[in-house]
């Protein structure tokens, strides 16, 4: 289960429901990580970087770091894009770059 603080949650724009969707939901961040890092035993969103705010308007970007047994640390990219109905899809890729 990827978990969060309650101040690192504060650095996303995404409403509760996309952050728990993000979280825990299927093709979250939390299942991404999961199956890339099948190993880690706790993992944890340490660090959320704002790189386009989402507004259910534009496409949001955010960029959120998971640490995985309180020492390895990892970057996905989140993308938070509005359907035009009220709803969000998204989408959750690796983060190329370094932490």
């Amino acid at each position: 289960m990827l978990t969060c603080a309650k101040a690192t949650r504060k650095m996303s724009f995404a409403s509760d429901a996309l952050f728990n969707d993000m979280l825990g939901g299927i093709g979250g961040a939390g299942m991404a990580d999961t199956a890339r890092y099948p190993q880690a035993k706790s993992r944890s969103v340490t660090k959320i970087e704002v790189i386009v705010p989402y507004d259910n308007v534009r496409t949001g970007i955010e960029r959120w770091t998971i640490t995985h047994d309180g020492d390895q640390a990892i970057a996905y990219i989140l993308y938070f894009v509005p359907d035009g109905h009220g709803g969000t899809n998204f989408g959750v890729k690796l983060d190329s770059r370094k932490t």
